[in-house]
C-alpha cells in the first residue's frame, strides 16, 4: 500500500482529501503546514505527497524541496488556486512531478496520483553510484556479466536484476538464463 502525504492547512479540505484517499486504497499522512510536514516525513516516508502551494508557514514548494532531501523517491504533486505558468516551471523545477489547478475533482486528483506512481522513483545518489560502479566493472570485464559478477561478489542473475533496476537495459539472453559457467558470454550493451 502506498503511503501519500497530504500538505494541506485548510483542515475541511485536508480532512475530505485523505477520506478519498484512504477510501482508494492509500494509506494517508496528514499535516497542516511545512513543519508538521517535517515531522511526518522524519517518522515515515512517503511514496508521494499532495501539497497546497499556499500554507500559513510557509510555502508547498518548501514541501517539494524538503521532501527532494529527506525522501528523495517521494513523487510531489502540487495544488494551486493560484495557477500560473510560472507557478508551474517552479514547482517542477524543484522536484514536482505534476501541478494541478484547483478546484479539482477527487478522481482528479487519484488519477494524477496513480499516473505519478506508476513512474519509476527518481534514483537516488546512491543508485547513481552504483549504477556507476557496476558500469565500469561490466566495461573492465567487456561486458562479460558472470565475469562482472564474480568481481562484484554477486550472482549473475542478482547483477542483471540490479541492471534492470537501475538501468532498464540489460536482460537474459534467450536460453542463457541458468548458465553460469566461466565463459557463458553473457553480455550487456552498456
Amino acid at each position: 500500500m502506498n503511503t501519500v502525504l497530504v500538505v494541506e492547512d485548510d483542515e475541511v479540505h485536508r480532512d475530505a482529501l485523505a477520506r478519498t484517499l484512504r477510501r482508494a486504497g492509500f494509506a494517508v499522512i496528514t499535516a497542516s503546514g511545512v513543519s508538521q510536514a517535517e515531522g511526518a516525513v522524519k517518522s515515515r516516508a512517503p511514496d508521494a505527497a499532495i501539497i497546497d502551494l499556499r500554507l500559513q508557514d510557509g510555502d508547498g514548494i518548501m514541501v517539494v524541496k524538503m521532501l527532494n532531501l529527506r525522501a528523495p523517491r517521494c513523487r510531489s504533486i502540487v495544488l494551486t488556486g493560484y495557477g500560473s505558468i510560472p507557478v508551474a516551471v517552479d514547482a517542477v523545477k524543484n522536484g514536482a512531478v505534476d501541478v494541478r489547478a484547483k478546484p479539482t475533482t477527487p478522481e482528479d486528483i487519484i488519477s494524477a496520483l496513480r499516473k505519478a506512481l506508476a513512474q519509476p522513483a527518481p534514483p537516488t545518489e546512491l543508485d547513481e553510484v552504483e549504477r556507476q560502479h557496476i558500469m565500469r566493472t561490466l566495461e573492465g570485464t567487456e561486458g562479460n556479466i558472470s565475469h562482472a559478477a564474480r568481481r562484484l561478489g554477486l550472482h549473475r542473475r542478482t547483477l542483471q536484476r540490479k541492471l534492470q533496476r537501475l538501468d532498464g537495459t540489460a536482460s537474459v539472453p534467450p536460453g542463457r538464463e541458468d548458465e553460469d559457467d566461466e565463459d557463458s558470454g553473457d553480455e550487456v550493451s552498456a
